[in-house]
């Protein structure tokens, strides 16, 4: 169970109202922190859960799910599909079900202080990943049909994932992982996206949407483009929101004021030093973070490549400019 003030925190931003404080969504990838935190090398997932509780991260937005029970059968079926043979399956009731306790037991495991919430591999992501890019957009226009058939079956697991969850009272967070953009747009035409992407999501996340959990989209790249249509089917936030790629949160949050949730945004791994990571984090929450509906973060996660002095310059801001009410902070 969540402390009272870390559940409050959570569902007053995703309902567009100002907690306490800014709450903060982020994902550690980085030995060195865990280490830091739990004095041992041994990086299992209750010592780096300490990390998280020490820094005062609210949500964790990814699920580090246990692969060796279907990794390489899945390799193996998509290098199959990729040379024309049957066609992958499903993810079976027993592969759900297992992968459902999984998470609630990590989840369980960031209790009290920090939320974990769920993240599903996506729809078109895990497709043109696996087959290669190119080899995915040649099949786009010569194989449409294969094509189809292989999404429909990613669209199939995402929403078995999304009914299991919403019966299973796990929480008001669901994040979809699914890269559609890049550095200068959208990686796909938007014409494809709305014809043979946004519709399967929408129907995938139905059981969500019935609960009033809240959906949101994690991918890289500049998206705007389609933040409208995005909203029209469903979705209720995105992240990681990263202004290297070009995307302006401020001009997000004024655009969509309390119709989307916002998530990530700042990019610590090219500052050079504490002060422009602190003017970072002060001009993140003034322009992002009135009337709530913000979850700060880094854009990219703390991942391995990060000092140690950057992480807690970014967390030491976060604590001392996070505290409502952003208009009071300098610009």
């Amino acid at each position: 169970m969540l402390d009272v003030s870390v559940n409050n925190r959570i569902k007053l931003a995703l309902n567009f109202k100002e907690p306490d404080s800014v709450p903060v969504c982020d994902f550690i990838d980085n030995p060195k922190i865990f280490r830091y935190f739990s004095h041992s090398k041994d990086l299992s997932i209750e010592n780096k859960v300490r990390a998280y509780h020490e820094l005062g991260i609210d949500v964790c937005w990814q699920f580090e799910r246990r692969r060796n029970y279907r990794h390489e059968g899945l390799l193996k079926r998509l290098q199959k599909f990729a040379l024309r043979k049957p066609k992958m399956e499903a993810l079976n009731t027993e592969e759900l079900n297992e992968e459902m306790e999984d998470f609630s037991q990590q989840q369980s495991l960031f209790a009290p202080y920090t939320y974990l919430a769920m993240s599903a591999e996506g729809i078109l992501s895990v497709a043109y990943k696996a087959l290669g890019y190119e080899e995915f957009c040649r099949k786009m226009y010569v194989e449409l049909i294969q094509v189809e058939r292989l999404i429909d079956i990613y669209a199939e697991n995402l929403y078995q994932r999304a009914f299991l969850f919403s019966g299973a009272d796990l929480g008001p967070i669901f994040f979809i992982n699914d890269d559609i953009a890049y550095d200068k747009g959208l990686m796909f035409s938007k014409v494809f996206l709305e014809q043979q992407w946004l519709p399967r999501i929408k129907r995938s996340i139905e059981p969500l949407k019935e609960k009033g959990i809240k959906v949101i989209l994690h991918s890289r790249g500049n998206i705007t483009e389609i933040v409208d249509s995005l909203i029209n089917f469903g979705i209720d936030g995105i992240h990681p929101i990263d202004k290297q790629s070009g995307m302006d949160i401020g001009i997000l949050k004024k655009t969509y004021a309390k119709t989307l949730l916002l998530f990530g945004n700042i990019d610590i791994s090219d500052s050079n030093d504490s002060f422009s990571i602190e003017e970072k984090t002060k001009r993140c929450i003034k322009n992002a973070s009135f009337d709530g509906g913000h979850f700060i973060g880094s854009a990219k996660g703390i991942g391995k490549n990060l000092r140690m002095r950057e992480v807690f310059a970014y967390f030491t801001s976060l604590k001392e400019y996070g505290k409502y009410s952003p208009s009071e902070i300098d610009s």
